[in-house]
Order: C-alpha cells, then sequence, then structure tokens
C-alpha cells in the first residue's frame, strides 16, 4: 500500500514539474500545482494511507512550498491558507465537540435514551421507531459513530439474549447505524460535510442561519426515519410479538459522580447555546462566535477537565481545515471555473445541479467517506456561476450523508455490522433502500422547503 502510494504521488507529481498538465488541459502554472496537490491528498483522503490529519496539514505544507512559490506574480500571502485552519466554521464545529463532550461527560445522552427505552415496552416497532428517533436526535448535535455506539451499547445486553437471526435484534442492528447517519443532517455541526459546505459557501458570500438548515433538514431525516421503521417493520417486525425481549432490555443508568447543580448548569449552557445559534439571524452574532461560549464557560468554570478538552477531536478540525485550504486553493487558482467550463456545467439550471450534485455525492459515498466525498466535490461547486453555487453545494454536501447501502459506507455502519448477525447482502438491501428513499425526499421535501425559504429557486427548469 505505501509503494502504490509514493507511485500514485510520483506520477501525480512529474506530469506538473514537466508543464504536462498545462499542456493537457491549459492550466495556469498555478492550477497546474493545484491539479498535482489535490491529486496526492485526494489518494491519501480515500485510502487513509497515512492519518487523516496528518493530510490535513500536508495540504498546507504543499501549499505554502510549492503552490505560492511557483505561483508567480500575484500570488496569495501565506494568511489565505493559514487561516482556513481557525476560521469562523472551525469554531462552530469546535462548539459542537465541547457540547458533544458534555452530553457524554454528565451522562445526558444515557439519559434521554434510558428514558425511552423505559417508556417502549411492549411494541417492537415503537421501540424500535423511538431508539431511531433518540439516535437521530443525538446524532444532530454528537459525533454519529460515539451516538451509534453508545445507542448500541444501551441493548447490547438484551442483543445478547436474542438469537442472531431474530427479527428483533437485525431491526436494532439497521435501525441505530442508519438513523446516526440520517441524524447528522439535521444541524450544521450534525456531521463533517455539513460544516465543509457551510465553509466553502461562507468563503462565496452565502450565509445559511442556523434555523434555515434545521428548516429544511429536519423534515428530510424525521421522515426517512419514519420510512425507515416502516421497512423494518415489513421486512422484520411484522410478525414479531417481542414482548418477552422488550422486558429483557437492562437500561444504563447515567453517571452519578457529579453534582445535580453541575449536571444542571451545564444543561443550561447547552439550551442557551443551541438557542443562540438557532437565533443568530435576530441578534446578529455569527454562529462562530456563538460556539466561543460553551468552550469557555465549560472549561472556565471547570464543568469539564483538561482531560476532556485534550479529547477534542483537534485532528478532526485539522483534517477539516486541509479540506477548506484546498477549496481555496481551487478558489485562488481558477482551477474550480475551469472545471466547471471543462464539463459545460455553467448552462445547466439549479434544479439540476441540485439534483446531479446530490447524486453524485451519494454514489461516491457509498464506497468513500462522506468527508472525502465532500472534500472533492464541494470545490468544483465553488466555480459555478454565483446563481448555480448554493443549490450545487447544499446537494452535494446533504448526498454525501445519505449513503449507507455498505458496512464501509459509514463507520456506524461498521461498528453495527461488528456485532454480527446481519449480512452485507442485508444491509445492501435495507441500506441501498433508505438511502434511495432518503434522497428522494431530501430532493422532494428538502428541496420545496429550500425554494419556500428563497434559498434556492427552482422555478426556472
Amino acid at each position: 500500500m505505501i509503494r502504490a502510494g509514493l507511485l500514485f504521488s510520483t506520477l501525480s507529481i512529474f506530469p506538473a514539474l514537466l508543464g504536462w498538465y498545462q499542456l493537457w488541459f491549459g492550466l495556469t502554472p498555478a492550477q497546474e500545482i493545484n491539479v498535482a496537490i489535490a491529486l496526492v491528498v485526494s489518494y491519501l483522503w480515500v485510502t487513509e494511507l497515512i492519518p487523516l490529519y496528518v493530510t490535513g496539514f500536508l495540504v498546507l505544507f504543499l501549499e505554502l512550498i510549492w503552490l505560492i512559490p511557483g505561483w508567480g506574480p500575484g500570488a496569495p500571502k501565506t494568511i489565505t491558507f493559514l487561516s482556513c485552519y481557525f476560521s469562523e466554521t472551525i469554531l462552530l464545529f469546535l462548539g459542537g465537540f465541547v457540547i458533544s463532550s458534555a452530553i457524554r461527560f454528565y451522562g445526558l445522552d444515557v439519559s434521554i435514551a434510558s428514558f425511552v427505552i423505559k417508556n417502549t415496552k411492549g411494541s417492537v416497532f415503537f421501540l424500535v421507531l423511538s431508539l431511531g428517533f433518540a439516535t437521530a436526535f443525538l446524532s444532530c448535535f454528537m459525533n454519529n459513530t460515539a451516538t451509534a455506539a453508545m445507542m448500541l451499547g444501551l441493548v447490547s445486553s438484551m442483543m445478547k439474549s436474542l438469537e442472531e437471526s431474530s427479527p428483533l435484534r437485525k431491526s436494532i442492528l439497521f435501525m441505530v447505524p442508519f438513523s446516526a447517519n440520517l441524524g447528522g443532517i439535521g444541524t450544521p455541526v450534525g456531521t463533517l460535510p455539513n460544516v465543509i459546505g457551510i465553509a466553502y459557501l461562507q468563503e462565496k458570500g452565502f450565509q445559511i442561519g442556523f434555523l434555515d438548515w434545521m428548516a429544511f433538514a429536519f423534515p428530510v431525516f424525521i421522515l426517512s426515519v419514519f420510512l425507515l421503521a416502516g421497512i423494518l417493520y415489513i421486512v422484520y417486525l411484522k410478525k414479531e410479538t417481542g414482548i418477552q425481549s422488550i422486558q429483557r432490555i437492562q437500561v444504563q443508568e447515567p453517571n452519578s459522580n457529579h453534582s445535580r447543580k453541575k449536571r444542571y448548569l451545564s444543561i443550561f449552557v447547552i439550551i442557551f447555546t443551541i438557542i443562540g445559534w438557532i437565533t443568530s439571524d435576530w441578534h446578529g452574532i455569527s454562529n462562530g462566535t456563538v460556539a466561543l461560549f460553551p468552550v469557555i464557560v465549560f472549561f472556565g468554570f471547570s464543568l469539564l477537565d483538561l482531560n476532556e478538552f485534550r479529547n477534542l477531536s483537534w485532528d478532526v478540525l485539522i483534517l477539516m481545515g486541509g479540506g477548506i485550504a484546498l477549496g481555496k486553493a481551487f478558489e485562488e487558482t481558477g482551477l474550480a471555473k475551469h472545471f466547471v467550463s471543462l464539463f459545460m456545467l455553467g448552462d445547466s439550471s439549479q434544479l439540476g445541479l441540485f439534483l446531479f450534485f446530490s447524486l453524485l455525492s451519494l454514489l461516491l459515498s457509498c464506497f468513500l467517506s462522506n468527508t472525502s466525498v465532500a472534500n472533492l466535490i464541494l470545490p468544483i461547486t465553488m466555480g459555478l456561476p454565483t446563481d448555480l453555487i448554493l443549490p450545487a453545494a447544499i446537494g452535494a454536501t446533504i448526498g454525501a450523508s445519505l449513503a449507507m447501502p455498505l458496512p464501509v459506507s459509514t463507520p456506524p455502519n461498521a461498528l453495527a455490522f461488528s456485532y454480527g448477525g446481519i449480512r452485507s447482502l442485508e444491509m445492501v438491501k435495507i441500506g441501498g433502500t433508505i438511502s434511495i428513499l432518503a434522497w428522494v425526499i431530501f430532493t422532494l421535501v428538502g428541496g420545496l422547503i429550500l425554494h419556500q425559504l428563497s434559498i434556492v429557486d427552482f422555478s426556472n427548469f
């Protein structure tokens, strides 16, 4: 694998050194170097030959020592790329990480899940549906992999008491990871593609408020979870009473080592921050600035300790910075516009590009990580004419999170598959079906809401 990586990197960089990309595609010297960097880092992101966050640093390194010196007259200053690693968007996601850490640290996730499980006795369908909504809701603010792991852990004792072929067991193993994937689209901080997409749009001057995002994304994931529960009912649960199985669920109690005062204060800070995000259009304070509030309060008042600060996903923030910096290079060099003109995408309608990029992202994310897909496709959308950027970028962003047909499609899928009892073909059938249906809901319901909110205009086909 290492040899293959070195060979691919050499084959990507060598033509740029000789000027072949300029000859083949009519590129400028800066665009030629940009292509070589994009090919190398894309390969590393897809194959994970080295840690993803190291690739994030590599983007910056190559831009500083190769792209800027080789640019010639008019080269941007180094701060253009350095600022990508601590931008408004990075602050927003940092705030999301701190809230996620507090939810886990004070056992709020367990409390929510425990409440759901305790109040769904007697109906396997209602149990599975409630698990789906609890998972999806938590995934709006927590890492989807962590959410899936926590929810599966809560019901693991019950699953051990069930046969591997049990319809209820299979339903839970499908509902939890798929709901975690779907819930991630619900808020701007729910999953990495959302944050990356928003970062690119902000660079182009487009501002989508927290509430506007939830307005079109919440109906999409709520309807998708309902449809998923319906699919599981038809396929597995129709003839399953499951009363005895439900009664054997062992509910984990939340951690009681923390004082009630700190727990209630943490809940207040989380709710206050979410309200601040939702109402950002009214009070005028940016979402990134609002995100500093939980960071300062949780660590300033020792609601979270130094270990929790160190355990924040700093590697993910570096990965995001690398993706944003790569996109910035696409914009500065004009490479994105060159690709748009090359494939004649600029002549398409808003609706056509919305459908095209959402479906392209979905298909690629079946086999690649949704973060990698977002980093690959979003820079191209930034080269479109101004009136086409928003629908194309939103389509690419959400589409990347809707793919879940394979165990390798998302980390929650792989986690659920590791429990055993479900076959790859079963996951393809259920995951593929809900991926298609969720995409249809997004393009129809989400697209209609986006049009009604005047975020995009689909009136001209």
